[in-house]
């Protein structure tokens, strides 16, 4: 089975998938960026993708909504993933070697606290934690550390210099698990959704639309709105809604494609183990 990620080898993509995927001989695809991730997985490259929507500090990706609206992806499951962020030098260096730290510009920014305990350093912007890691070791830096995972440090043959250096120790990213949508499959026993939906143009719309939810004993677990592309000002709502009831979830569902405009399903699946803090 291959499956798309985004980044290289270790990166955290990598170790999401390898989670979501613990019983599965799987082939990882690299792709430098989620529009090639979308593509590969379109062009049936790839049989699944793995893709970051969300994290705990950072927020949501919301051009990633964007590109599943364009591909018209189904979500098949998610999983949830723990960020603990290490420095990485090349073999024998040291903490007070360091005048470089090169990452993915969340990672540096989710390791401020600790950078700014460095003294005389640069901070370098790069496309993936994975491959600042794994460019360090190929071009034998000395004096530049990365920030990435510590399976990065295993993959790429780096010592780890600092472990732990996030700021926040509650710092996890919630990773969706994407086919196509001819390929969509339904597990038996499901709990959650994602669906994009437009409102009424008109005072009490919205509301009208979360007390189905509550009527039926949904639990929304997430809510933001996006603009529409070509109505300005106008903007889709994008929920995800855990039950545990199916027949009122189904119920819901006939009730909620009367009242709202344009609704998109995204697919039912299980919810994956939320981290406990």
């Amino acid at each position: 089975m291959r499956v798309a990620i985004q980044g290289v080898k270790a990166s955290f993509h990598d170790v999401a998938c390898k989670k979501y995927f613990t019983h599965t001989e799987v082939e990882e695809v690299e792709c430098s960026s989620f529009p090639l991730l979308f593509k590969v997985l379109d062009e049936r490259q790839v049989d699944f993708a793995v893709m970051a929507i969300e994290n705990a500090l950072a927020g949501s990706i919301l051009p990633n909504y964007g590109l599943m609206e364009k591909y018209r992806v189904k979500i098949v499951g998610e999983v949830y993933l723990k960020i603990q962020m290490c420095l990485l030098g090349i073999p024998g260096e040291k903490l007070e070697d360091i005048r470089i730290v090169q990452s993915h510009p969340m990672a540096l920014l989710q390791c401020q606290e600790f950078l700014n305990t460095l003294h005389d350093i640069k901070l370098v912007e790069h496309a993936d934690t994975a491959e600042s890691a794994m460019e360090i070791k190929a071009m034998n830096l000395k004096s530049h550390a990365a920030i990435a995972s510590e399976l990065a440090a295993r993959t790429y043959g780096l010592e780890i210099l600092k472990a732990n250096i996030e700021t926040h120790s509650s710092n996890y990213t919630r990773f969706l698990i994407l086919c196509r949508e001819s390929d969509y499959f339904r597990a038996p026993e499901v709990n959650k959704s994602s669906l994009r939906f437009e409102a009424e143009h008109k005072p009490g719309s919205l509301a009208k639309i979360l007390n189905i939810f509550e009527k039926y004993s949904l639990n929304m677990s997430k809510i933001h709105s996006l603009p529409v592309i070509g109505r300005p000002f106008y903007f889709a709502f994008h929920v995800d809604l855990e039950w545990t009831d199916q027949n009122k979830y189904e119920s819901a569902m006939k009730e909620l494609s009367s009242t709202v405009i344009k609704l998109t399903h995204f697919g039912d699946y299980v919810s994956g183990e939320k981290p406990v803090l």
